[in-house]
């Protein structure tokens, strides 16, 4: 006996939230940050320049197709400024070459000199501050954490195209 799989209408489709899960099944997500160091110390930050640092990364020779920064946030202490943000693409390929060229991006000492003027410009008092581009990094997040991020940055992309 010969035994078929039952193909599933089209309109007798599952619910949205469980569309919404196989979408997010297919979005890759990474999570990187962008680490300065500043001294003497912090007088303050307008950490919507430094916000806006991971926006321009794509501008730059060698970013890869496929593969878009969202999701951005700035935390800051005493002594640093640290700028966080997600990158997103629907195959795992794009987000592998993006990881290749972040590392490789910021070992150009032009690089290095244009990102930490970039955050100088953000501080008051910035002509009594040292900025010294210090780390720059994949963080290392949960499976949650990024299904998390996945989710969100599919509602926002339905959300800006109208859907």
């Amino acid at each position: 006996m010969l035994f078929r799989r039952k193909e599933k209408n089209p309109s007798s489709s599952s619910s949205p939230n469980e569309e919404n899960k196989v979408l997010d099944l297919d979005l890759q997500a990474h999570k990187y940050s962008i680490q300065f160091d500043i001294s003497p110390e912090i007088s303050y930050l307008n950490d919507a320049l430094p916000n806006l640092l991971p926006e321009f990364l794509p501008l730059f020779e060698g970013f890869p197709d496929d593969v878009w920064i969202s999701q951005q946030a700035v935390d800051e202490g005493l002594d640093f400024c640290q700028v966080n943000f997600w990158a997103f693409a629907e195959e795992p390929d794009p987000l592998k070459a993006f990881s290749i060229w972040f590392q490789a991006f910021f070992r150009d000492e032009r690089i290095i000199n244009l990102m930490e003027r970039f955050v100088q410009h953000a501080l008051e008092d910035s002509d009594e501050m040292e900025i010294v581009l210090l780390d720059w990094a994949r963080i290392h997040v949960t499976e949650e954490e990024a299904r998390s991020a996945a989710e969100s940055e599919h509602i926002s992309r339905q959300s800006a195209s109208g859907s």
